[in-house]
């Protein structure tokens, strides 16, 4: 096509095919056309770094067209990328910005600077399309508080977000029992991987009447962590480019309220167990799905050691999951163990190429062998002080200490070379 038919093609293109930008967790950068493809680039929120470590989350895109023709509209969408990233094996689409989960049938192909793939549209309608599977946050606290209310579930405001949104628990049970433990279910702090759909399908399964495992647990579900985020189409970040689970601000009220008032939820009702979904999108089939755990050096006495290992057992038998070690001290679920004792998983990194039948089967799963497993542990004196009744033991103080200093040192000199280098 020579450079006149392809200023001819743009010009149709662009008067046919209106950018939908106006919507809650509209996410890409900025767009222009080239004949009948039009090329976007993906929009940036700041790199985590911490820990000795980076985590770059800028892989995401949720977009909207809207073919305002008479005509059934096939055009190109080529992805920029400013760095080499993984190509998505599935783009989801939708004619609602509110769910975007269903996969369609276009190819996607590896191009220099990034990745294109092909997207019909049909006449004088709508048409959304993420290569991740997106739920808005509109439609998330919706189904969540239907839940809720159908079955007279506690709902817990337990702060607001920088932007005014509800942080929300939901308890499922009346009072507390003190003969059992405490678990939590989280999901939603990295808005763009889909993982509500973990906590939604144990909410649903745990309400059921014929469900026995209510009985093993008191059970506290927080399924959107970052509501901000999802409003504004952040891949990790809330409102002000802080990514909580890997940097989670616990005193800094003002920039990240949601990592300080879920803090202050768990000062009130310290968790014995704590788990947090996230899933898999872009990565690929070399991702596996599993558990991160930490090493059990990292709790106190030796009933929650030997708990822990046998949680953890318990996971790693869900077939073809793989566990993966995590310690990273700046986040939550290591905060969470060394203030409290708890024991955590996260993430759980689901997968998205699961489908949304699969995640849902498995998070349920995850959740059984959570509960069936604990029938058979002992959270006496769990808790440390000034939380519980425990004490950390001088022991398995200076082991911790000493585990850690040596967990750091390659950190620091990989950091340093690194640093000299760049």
């Amino acid at each position: 096509m020579n450079t006149q038919n392809v200023v001819w093609q743009t010009e149709i293109m662009s008067n046919k095919i209106e950018i939908l930008n106006n919507f809650s967790g509209n996410s890409i950068g900025d767009h222009t056309w080239k004949g009948d493809t039009l090329i976007y680039t993906l929009s940036q929120e700041p790199i985590v770094d911490v820990d000795y470590e980076m985590h770059d989350y800028n892989l995401h895109f949720i977009f909207g067209l809207r073919n305002i023709s008479s005509q059934i509209l096939s055009i190109n969408i080529n992805i920029n990328t400013a760095k080499s990233i993984p190509v998505p094996e599935i783009i989801y689409s939708s004619h609602t910005s509110n769910s975007i989960t269903q996969a369609i049938s276009s190819a996607v192909t590896k191009v220099k600077g990034g990745y294109t793939f092909k997207v019909v549209l049909q006449p004088k309608s709508d048409s959304y399309f993420s290569n991740t599977m997106w739920n808005s946050l509109e439609y998330l606290s919706q189904q969540f508080t239907n839940i809720a209310h159908q079955h007279n579930l506690t709902i817990i405001n337990y702060g607001t977000s920088y932007n005014g949104h509800p942080l929300r628990a939901y308890q499922l049970f009346q009072s507390r029992k003190s003969n059992l433990p405490l678990i939590y279910f989280s999901s939603g702090s990295h808005p763009a991987e889909g993982d509500t759909i973990a906590c939604q399908a144990i909410m649903e399964h745990l309400v059921n009447s014929d469900c026995y495992l209510t009985n093993k647990a008191d059970v506290v579900i927080i399924p959107i962590l970052n509501p901000d985020g999802f409003q504004e189409g952040n891949n990790g970040c809330n409102s002000n480019g802080i990514n909580f689970f890997w940097d989670f601000q616990k005193d800094n009220e003002i920039l990240c309220p949601e990592a300080h008032f879920l803090w202050e939820l768990f000062k009130i009702n310290p968790p014995n167990l704590y788990i947090d979904f996230h899933a898999y999108s872009i990565q690929g089939s070399n991702k596996i799905f599993g558990p991160y755990i930490k090493p059990t050096i990292l709790h106190s006495g030796s009933n929650t050691k030997n708990l822990a290992n046998k949680l953890a057992n318990a996971l790693e038998t869900i077939p073809n999951s793989k566990s993966q070690l995590m310690l990273s001290p700046s986040s939550l679920p290591f905060k969470l163990t060394r203030e409290f004792n708890t024991i955590t998983f996260a993430k759980y990194h689901l997968h998205q190429n699961m489908g949304v039948n699969g995640m849902k089967e498995t998070s349920i799963l995850v959740a059984r062998k959570i509960l069936d497993t604990i029938s058979h542990g002992d959270f006496t004196n769990q808790i440390l002080k000034p939380y519980g009744k425990s004490s950390r033991s001088i022991l398995d103080y200076v082991t911790q200490l000493l585990f850690m200093q040596r967990y750091y040192l390659p950190k620091k000199i990989k950091y340093l070379i690194r640093t000299i280098l760049s």
